[in-house]
């Protein structure tokens, strides 16, 4: 089995004082995704990406009736 590591840090942005992310994966130095600085907390941001992740991978079996997205 393999497995991939991602981690997703949030920055500040100096110039605009908001918030932004970046991807990473599997321990690589350079990132394979940033975001814009659109966010006006780190706390938002983390909000944002856990809201996402939430769903797009629900903690239940996919086929089955999901009351949040009205199926």
């Amino acid at each position: 089995m393999t497995m991939t590591t991602i981690r997703i840090e949030t920055i500040s942005d100096t110039a605009s004082g908001h918030v932004f992310a970046e991807v990473y994966k599997d321990g690589d130095a350079t990132p394979v995704m940033r975001s814009i600085p659109a966010f006006a907390s780190h706390d938002e941001l983390a909000d944002q990406v856990l809201e996402l992740l939430r769903a797009h991978f629900p903690d239940h079996f996919p086929f089955v009736e999901d009351p949040t997205i009205g199926v």
